[in-house]
């Protein structure tokens, strides 16, 4: 994900069929070419895609049409607790993986930092992402290129921009974060640049929009 470099406030562009913050209001369908083609031109960095099934509708076939369509690096995007998850990322043509440390918060027996190490073996790098302050202790445990920070809360699917902000408020490293979750628009946007982001991946309202190069623009 960090090559091409991505530029101070890079974007990322999410491909997303379906989203737990708008499942009860359908995205625009969209296909790959028409998602490409939607951010002609924009001053994207690298993409993202989720492959999440059956509920979010995502398939690792559409990773695949990007990474083959697309040379900016794609983020494999998925609640991955195996290693042959990773084999697969790697195998269509991911750049990295997306690691989920509230996972192990809620019961699952997840092994992150092995996860992380068998995707740098096969050439990806990591994302770890954060939803709640006591999280950052697996910064320390898990290898990770970047972190992500997200404000959705994932047992009430609301926005909880508190937490986010005690965790970007705690990060006391240099590993590149970004912001994920919630970016509708400047003001949002905002929110995480002026917190130190370096990034902030967009998705829902990326989708929802209907000039895609204005509102990229705008953030």
């Amino acid at each position: 994900m960090r090559s091409p470099g991505p530029a101070p406030r890079a974007l990322i562009a999410e491909f997303k069929r379906a989203a737990p913050g708008s499942l009860d209001t359908p995205l625009p369908e969209y296909t790959p070419d028409q998602f490409l083609e939607r951010i002609r031109g924009a001053p994207v960095a690298a993409l993202s895609c989720l492959t999440v099934t059956p509920r979010f509708r995502g398939s690792p076939a559409d990773l695949r049409a990007l990474a083959t369509r697309d040379r900016r690096p794609v983020l494999f995007k998925d609640f991955v607790i195996d290693p042959r998850q990773v084999d697969c990322a790697a195998r269509i043509g991911a750049s990295a993986i997306l690691l989920l440390a509230s996972l192990p918060r809620a019961g699952i027996d997840v092994p992150l930092p092995e996860l992380a190490e068998h995707a740098h073996a096969r050439g990806l790098e990591v994302l770890l992402e954060l939803h709640a302050p006591e999280e950052r202790a697996w910064i320390d445990r898990v290898p990770a290129d970047l972190l992500g920070v997200n404000v959705r809360n994932l047992d009430t699917l609301a926005i909880d921009r508190v937490a986010a902000s005690e965790i970007l408020n705690g990060l006391s490293h240099r590993t590149p974060v970004i912001g994920l979750s919630g970016v509708t628009g400047p003001e949002s946007a905002d929110w995480f640049w002026s917190r130190g982001a370096d990034a902030i991946l967009v998705g829902s309202g990326l989708a929802r929009a209907q000039d895609s190069l204005s509102f990229l623009s705008s953030l």
